[in-house]
């Protein structure tokens, strides 16, 4: 067995490790939570840019 036939193994059982990761069931509820991230990482940027312009009329 040469080199490049165990690196094409070796990359395939990743690959398929990696997509039974993605699709098993058990772990949808965190694919799902973790898809949400980009989503409320904006409404945290924009609820604190609010506190802040709210912080800044009172101040002055």
């Amino acid at each position: 067995m040469s080199y490049a036939s165990i690196v094409l193994v070796v990359t395939m059982a990743v690959f398929a490790a990696v997509v039974w990761w993605a699709y098993a069931p058990r772990f949808k509820k965190r694919h799902e939570k973790d898809g949400m991230i980009p989503f409320l990482d904006s409404a945290i940027s924009r609820s604190a840019a609010a506190e802040s312009e709210t912080t800044d009329k009172t101040t002055s």
